[in-house]
């Protein structure tokens, strides 16, 4: 980010917390939220889209795709909480929280790894995302009560907790508020940090986002988001497969991110991603997803500070997230203390998650669920 731009976004932040309604801050906005849909020209990749094209509606080679694994509880106060089911039935239940946006769906990349490992993989809808149901001012707290009821529900004992990306926030308050007899471990993939946290090394997207969007200017977050190819569900399949698959193809992107498409596994990846975000926008359309954005850029409702100190929690950041910069890994440790452990590697906002976290192309990379369940005590003999 240059530092022109990055002085105007901080004119943004501090005249938005001043006064937030002002006209100039409605241009600044309106300004900043047009230069993050500038387009970036894609490397000429004819053969690869046409590839996607085809590929999108064959089944996964690695992935559980379709929706046979989905659930719907019912929650006492009368919400339906949509989960899926993925991995050994009898193993060591792990929650997935999704990223932003994201559903239930995308647990279903854990699946490879979690037959090795021998774990049980629940990914679970939040508030208006695919088969919940919304719930109108919801904080980041009101999630782990979601899971507690869950957890009864599945007469769970014990059980960790995943956090990717916008599911971060999320995993680090199951930190806090989950009961300690049965939250044995937690890991965080390049989640996104506290509200109050250093914004250095974001793209202008995400620092215009999360320091000012998401709160005073929800319209133009919402407009994004539903331009963007995974919430277009009126274009057919293999039209969103071959934007989604453009947009990580672009010529910006890192080295990291361009050299999955010199696999198969891409293919599996936007196998995955599509049904995935169609389960994400299918039922509230943007709202949830704008709501989520909000949630998590809010007060906390808790400090770092007063996670538990027993409690084995891993932050998983790559050297070359523009999304959610190491920054936020480093800060979050120091908050939290000793027992969290950071891991820094040399990897993006994507391929930590597609790499170190799903397994790989070869499925044979998986630090993130390897050392979770060391930490929770669940290696097997």
């Amino acid at each position: 980010m240059s530092e022109t731009t990055s002085r105007l976004l901080d004119t943004c932040v501090q005249l938005g917390r001043d006064r937030p309604y002002t006209s100039a801050f409605s241009i600044l906005a309106v300004v900043s939220g047009l230069a993050c849909w500038t387009r970036i020209p894609s490397i000429d990749n004819t053969d690869r889209l046409e590839s996607v094209r085809k590929a999108v509606n064959e089944p996964s080679r690695r992935f559980k795709t379709d929706t046979t694994s989905s659930k719907v509880f019912t929650l006492p106060d009368g919400r339906k909480l949509g989960y899926a089911e993925y991995g050994l039935p009898t193993g060591r239940p792990l929650f997935n929280l999704h990223g932003l946006p994201g559903s239930r769906i995308e647990a279903a990349a854990l699946e490879p790894v979690a037959m090795k490992l021998g774990l049980r993989i629940i990914g679970v809808d939040r508030p208006g995302y695919g088969l919940s149901s919304p719930q109108p001012n919801c904080t980041l707290l009101d999630h782990p009560k979601d899971l507690i009821y869950l957890a009864e529900h599945l007469d769970l004992q014990e059980y960790a907790v995943l956090g990717t990306s916008g599911g971060g926030p999320y995993a680090l308050a199951c930190a806090y508020a989950l009961p300690a007899d049965k939250l044995k471990a937690v890991a965080v993939v390049c989640g996104m940090g506290a509200p109050d946290m250093s914004k250095k090394g974001m793209n202008i997207m995400h620092r215009a986002g999360f320091s000012f969007g998401w709160l005073y200017f929800p319209w133009i977050c919402r407009l994004h988001m539903n331009r963007q190819p995974h919430a277009r569900l009126d274009l057919p399949r293999e039209e969103r497969a071959v934007r989604l698959a453009r947009l990580l193809l672009q010529a910006g992107n890192h080295p990291k991110d361009l050299e999955l498409f010199d696999t198969d596994y891409a293919e599996d990846i936007i196998r995955l991603l599509v049904p995935n975000h169609e389960a994400s926008f299918g039922g509230q359309g943007a709202d949830a997803v704008v709501q989520d954005g909000q949630v998590m850029c809010s007060d906390w409702g808790f400090k770092l500070e007063d996670v538990r100190k027993d409690l084995p929690v891993h932050l998983w950041y790559g050297n070359y997230d523009v999304n959610c910069p190491p920054v936020h890994g480093i800060e979050t440790q120091e908050r939290i203390g000793d027992n969290a452990i950071l891991h820094l590697e040399d990897e993006t906002h994507g391929s930590i998650t597609f790499n170190l976290t799903w397994g790989g192309a070869n499925g044979d990379r998986a630090k993130v669920l390897q050392e979770l369940v060391k930490s929770a005590g669940w290696e097997q003999n």
